[in-house]
Formats: structure tokens, C-alpha cells, sequence
């Protein structure tokens, strides 16, 4: 047993010699280059954060920004400490951008008391579209607000969907307009969100609650028709033509209210004129969208005289006036008359009465005629 000892010992030997020599040696260059890399990256980040303090300190506000994205997004896979502290420095002052950025909506989406408008979805593709627009600002505290040039600006619907333009940068007066060229539902709510996007190097970066979002919706399919009849100062308790109106107007399919115009009072030739303010004012249903104002108004009552010779019969003339306006902005859409129509009766009362009846009669003729017009302009497509 004894002279197998050292053959045994030997070959022991070998197998740890062979398998020292297949074990490869460490590469002493490998941890350098990834150190040297890791180097050269935090000097890249370094340089765009320098470059975006001062592009900041000069004005250029939007340049700055892009630099400071250009940080984060060199330094999304760094793990290098120094990269580190580079991107929360980085986060650090857009955050403080952040706070003193603002998005306001262009003028044109502004009614006279600065609330913002929502737009007829059925306008637009059109010459009236109202286009989503924003204006962006920097507030710099106790300097004032600055404008911010060349800012790249993401629309986007959040409900609903169309053709626009998706991306648009703001011009030199810190304004992005959006083309809005169709919408695919039209009759629905469509809601398109205008929104603070930087994309640097595949690494998209946004401004949080730097947004603005702008409403399509149809009209309200809601109208009030709101009738005034009177034969000088005196103002008709239950006026003829309201049913004559009404009946003729059916046919489109809407929902009317009625009233009395003599409620209104002298308010009511106000209305009647398209005044905002005054309509503002009426306080009517909530979503009423349009007005139709009938004004039936009896004048010239006279007693047929003959060859000096009076008769138990007088004369009326009577004008009726149909108007749709639009309950935002006070714009008549449209406006029928009937002139000088004469009536007749055995008093003034009966021939005022008979007036208000041959109007009525010839404006629900005249609404029958214009009746294509007139749902035109109450769907919206005016």
C-alpha cells in the first residue's frame, strides 16, 4: 500500500496545477474603463447642467430647461455617486422652475369676465373653429413674469379624438396654437389637454400640472322662446303667437321652454337687441344655448272714416319679429319680420286682437319657410 502514496500525492498535484491554469487571470484594464466611463458621464451631465445654469441666468429660459433634461436623461442608468448628486441638483431647479411656470389660455377663449369659453365641437374643421392656444410665463418673483420662447408644448385629447397638430413649440410671444382639423364625435364631449413635454435623448420629462385643458361639447339642445305682445304701452297677458311659434318649431328637435315676455319688462327690447349683460341677467335655466325672441307689436289703430263720416270699425297694422340668439355672446343667428300686417274689428281691442292673429298666422308661414336656416343655426352649424 505504502509505494501507491506517492503516485496518489502526484496526481492530487496535477489536477490542482490544471485547474489553476484554466482559472483566467483579472484584467486589470476592465474596472478601469468602466471607471473611466462612468468619468466621462458624470463630465457630460456636469457640462449640461452648467450649460442650463447659465442659458437660465440669460434668458433663455426653454434652452435651460432642455439642458437641465439633458442631465437626467444622461443619467438614467448612472451609478456612479457624483452622477448622482449631479441629477438632484439637476431635479432640484426644475422644481424650482416648476413653482413659478404658469399656462393661461390665448384671449380668444376668454369671455368679458375672464372665465374660459367651452367650445361648439360642431364649429370645428371650420372658418369659426376656436383653436386650443396657450400662453406660457415665467413668474421671477418680485422682476415680474417672462415670457417663454421656443417651450415645446404637447396637445392631446384625454377624451375623445381628431386630427391636430400634436406638438407645437411657443412662438415670440410665449403662444402655441394648435390646428384642430376634425373631430371623430363631433356630438360628444371631446376634452384636449395642452401640457409642458420635454423629450431629450429618448427620456421624456414633464412639467406636472403645467397644463391647460380645453372643452368641445355640442350645443345645449335647450332653448327658451320667450314672446312679447303689445299694442302701444299695453303688453298682452296670453300672447296669440306663442302656440303659432311653438308649433312650427316642433319639428326641430330641441327642447323649448316658453315664457311671457312681459315678465321681463322693459328688459325684455334689451334681450330682444342681444345684449349680453342683459341676458346674462335673465337667470334662466341652467344649458340653454339659444334665445327665440317674438316680438308681435300692433301700432297705427285708427277708425274707418269715409267721406267725413266715422264707422264702428277700426284699423291695425302689426309687425312680427322671430330672432334666435345665441345665449353666449348675445349674436343674433337669425331674424324674420313680417311688416305692416292689417287687421280690423268693431273696437280697438278686437282690431288690435285681429292684428296679433294675422301676424301670428304669417310669421308661423314664415318660420315654415326658413325652418332649414333656422335648425342650422340652432345645431350649431351656422
Amino acid at each position: 500500500m505504502k509505494r501507491f502514496a506517492p503516485a496518489g500525492l502526484l496526481c492530487l498535484l496535477a489536477l490542482l496545477l490544471f485547474s489553476c491554469a484554466t482559472v483566467p487571470a483579472p484584467d486589470p484594464s476592465a474596472a478601469g474603463q468602466a471607471a473611466g466611463g462612468e468619468k466621462q458621464l458624470s463630465q457630460r451631465m456636469k457640462e449640461y447642467l452648467d450649460n442650463g445654469l447659465d442659458k437660465l441666468d440669460q434668458g433663455a429660459i426653454s434652452e435651460g430647461m432642455a439642458q437641465l433634461v439633458a442631465v437626467l436623461a444622461e443619467g438614467v442608468s448612472a451609478k456612479d455617486p457624483a452622477a448622482e448628486e449631479l441629477k438632484r441638483r439637476a431635479e432640484t431647479e426644475l422644481a424650482k422652475i416648476r413653482a413659478g411656470l404658469a399656462m393661461e389660455t390665448g384671449t380668444e377663449w376668454l369671455d368679458a369676465n375672464k372665465n374660459q369659453l367651452t367650445a361648439s365641437s360642431v364649429n370645428v374643421g371650420g372658418e369659426k373653429t376656436l383653436n386650443p392656444s396657450v400662453i406660457l410665463t415665467l413668474n421671477y418673483g418680485g422682476t415680474g413674469k417672462a415670457l417663454v420662447t421656443g417651450a415645446p408644448i404637447q396637445f392631446e385629447f384625454v377624451k375623445g379624438g381628431g386630427l391636430l397638430t400634436a406638438f407645437v413649440n411657443t412662438n415670440d410671444y410665449g403662444q402655441a396654437n394648435c390646428n384642430l382639423a376634425r373631430l371623430d364625435s363631433p356630438n360628444s364631449e371631446n376634452i384636449i389637454r395642452a401640457s409642458l413635454l420635454y423629450k431629450v435623448k429618448g427620456f421624456t420629462y414633464a412639467f406636472e400640472g403645467v397644463t391647460k385643458d380645453f372643452v368641445f361639447a355640442p350645443p345645449a339642445r335647450k332653448a327658451s322662446i320667450l314672446v312679447m305682445e303689445r299694442a302701444g304701452a299695453k303688453v298682452a297677458e296670453d300672447p296669440v303667437i306663442l302656440d303659432a311659434v311653438f308649433n312650427r318649431l316642433k319639428g326641430v328637435t330641441f327642447d323649448f321652454s316658453q315664457y311671457n315676455g312681459k315678465l321681463l319688462g322693459e328688459q325684455f327690447l334689451t334681450v330682444f337687441g342681444g345684449d349680453p349683460q342683459a341676458i346674462r341677467k335673465m337667470g334662466l335655466e341652467k344649458e340653454v344655448s339659444y334665445l327665440v325672441m317674438v316680438l308681435n307689436d300692433g301700432y297705427n289703430v285708427s277708425q274707418v272714416e269715409l267721406q267725413g263720416k266715422k264707422y264702428n270699425i277700426w284699423k291695425s297694422q302689426t309687425t312680427a319679429t322671430t330672432r334666435v340668439i345665441r345665449v353666449a355672446d348675445g349674436k343674433i343667428m337669425y331674424s324674420g319680420t313680417v311688416q305692416a300686417v292689417a287687421g280690423q274689428g268693431g273696437s280697438v281691442e278686437k282690431a288690435v286682437l285681429d292684428g296679433f292673429r294675422i301676424a301670428a298666422a304669417a310669421m308661423a308661414d314664415k318660420i315654415a319657410q326658413d325652418l332649414a336656416e333656422i335648425e342650422r343655426v340652432l345645431t350649431g352649424k351656422e
